[in-house]
């Protein structure tokens, strides 16, 4: 019989054994370090001019003008030309300005590493003369190097840059234009999400103009919508207690903000009270008799002084607000006071429920109307089971179907004398078809900030409110007949367009997964058979 040899590399009898090197500790548990060793590669950016010479601008704002670049990269073996754009600071324009733009950049970059938070590839200021004369004219040297896209969602739901791309949500069914905007509502929310826990970091602007759209290339067929949050420029990084805030928020600087979508704490920033303070007493008698929305985390003042002091809650049934710190200075009566509303992670939270109705109503809600409708539930402060944001929607639609029911001849409609003049055109969209239960009910857990069951407190700034949305925006498409990974990606582009695999509003829902998800919605009582 044949001797066997032992294995290769195994130890032989009579021989020393073989030195073997420890295995690696993971990598969790080692102590990384960064080498002097570095590699090189860099890029170069220049503006792109028409025949003119005139550089090509691509937007604009209050003091920021964009225009169109070109990337391309030296010392490589690759030659990549790739279009970006160069935001730049406008010459003339206010210091409060000029210090958000330079914000804008470190907030930013901060926020860099989520795929739905637009691209920052580069900032700084430049003297260099060699910069075309229209913007040495116009801009400062400060500016921001971004990725490219195809436009702003504004841009993309009213056409105005490019009318052939134009997204007609009214022109789709309620069904379908749902599932068009969760492709632009889920990817907002998680790099909000993103900005809030990971980050620390509030918008505090969120607006169709401040998401940019790269739109899918008809070409290929896996190719997918590009959805981009971007403009931070009244954001806020928001440092542990007793350290400097990275962002403009004192009594003189207001956080501006757009009517339609901005939080009740951005439209009346300040609120002036008629107050009687004693000195050493943390609590400060006021007057008004009225709903007073100021809570924890406010800073009062009185007139004409520079003290400042952080509100821990607000007393409305004793009319005291209560701060953190004794009143330190000589007790006054009768006098006016103001408290600054903090604008933080629930602005966020709301903005985006504003923004869901606005896009679901087929860009044809008015939030403001909408939450001017609901401000009454908000100063229901009663505690019981009813005052909850599920138990509000759900007396409403029970009216609207009572009104909505048929009646038989002679007989009265079933609804409650206070309730005769009940209207609930801010719950239909622009078509006048009434927008889903379970839809409304999370705009309202965002907009509404004071319920059990709302996504945050308007008070909490460090809320994680923001990942239950992110979860139930998720949901909705189990809840109308999808799998929540499979659609934005590959479904959702042919989603309401003809040929498609549902087909658009104007195929006609005969199809045979059509018919099966119409069938399955209308059993389940979420959408009625047309």
């Amino acid at each position: 019989m044949p001797d066997r040899k032992p294995p290769l590399g195994a130890d032989t009898p009579g021989a020393s054994p073989r030195a073997s090197a420890p295995p690696l500790p993971p990598a969790a548990t080692r102590a990384l370090h960064v080498t002097d060793f570095k590699l090189r590669h860099s890029r170069t950016y220049s503006f792109v001019v028409d025949d003119g010479g005139r550089p090509i601008e691509v937007g604009s704002g209050r003091f920021a003008r964009v225009f169109l670049a070109e990337e391309r990269r030296v010392e490589s073996e690759t030659e990549l030309r790739r279009p970006v754009v160069i935001k730049m600071l406008i010459k003339g324009v206010a210091s409060d300005d000029a210090m958000r733009f330079r914000i804008e950049k470190q907030l930013l970059e901060r926020v860099q590493g989520h795929p739905s938070i637009v691209a920052l590839l580069g900032s700084g200021s430049t003297k260099d003369s060699g910069l075309p004369p229209l913007i040495r004219e116009q801009c400062e040297g400060d500016y921001m190097i971004l990725e490219k896209l195809d436009m702003n969602l504004e841009e993309r739901i009213k056409g105005s840059r490019n009318s052939a791309a134009r997204e007609n949500l009214l022109g789709l069914d309620m069904h379908d234009r749902l599932l068009r905007v969760l492709e632009y509502m889920i990817p907002i929310a998680s790099a909000v999400e993103y900005a809030h826990l990971v980050c620390n970091v509030s918008h505090r602007d969120i607006k169709p103009s401040n998401v940019l759209v790269g739109l899918r290339d008809p070409k290929l067929a896996g190719s997918t919508l590009q959805v981009r949050l971007a403009d931070f420029n009244v954001g806020k990084m928001q440092a542990p207690e007793g350290e400097p805030q990275m962002g403009m928020t004192r009594f003189s600087h207001a956080v501006p903000g757009t009517l339609y979508f901005e939080s009740p704490e951005q439209e009346a920033n300040l609120v002036e009270l008629l107050v009687n303070v004693q000195q050493g007493s943390p609590e400060i008698e006021y007057f008004e008799d009225f709903y007073i929305d100021v809570g924890k985390n406010d800073s009062f003042a009185l007139f004409n002084r520079t003290q400042e002091y952080a509100v821990l809650y607000n007393d409305r049934a004793r009319k005291r607000l209560v701060l953190k710190t004794p009143y330190a200075e000589p007790g006054e009566m009768n006098v006016r006071a103001r408290v600054q509303k903090t604008v933080g992670r629930p602005a966020d939270i709301y903005s985006l429920g504003a923004l869901f109705y606005y896009l679901v109503s087929g860009a044809y809600g008015n939030p403001k109307a909408l939450y001017d409708t609901l401000h009454k539930f908000v100063e229901y402060e009663r505690v019981d089971e009813t005052n909850t944001v599920e138990a509000y929607l759900r007396h409403e639609y029970n009216i609207i179907d009572s009104l909505r029911s048929p009646k038989t001849p002679g007989s009265a409609a079933d609804v409650a004398p206070a309730d005769r003049f009940f209207t609930y055109k801010h719950y239909v969209d622009g078509n006048g078809e009434l927008i889903n239960l379970s839809v409304m009910q999370i705009i309202t857990r965002a907009m509404v900030r004071n319920k059990p069951d709302s996504y945050c407190q308007a008070h909490d700034l460090g809320t994680t409110g923001v990942s239950k949305m992110v979860r139930d925006l998720t949901n909705l498409y189990s809840l109308f007949g999808f799998q929540a990974g499979s659609v934005p990606a590959q479904l959702s582009p042919s989603v309401g367009t003809r040929g498609g695999a549902l087909g658009g509003r104007g195929a006609k829902a005969g199809g045979a997964v059509r018919k099966l998800y119409a069938d399955a919605l209308s059993a389940l009582g979420l959408r009625k058979r047309p």
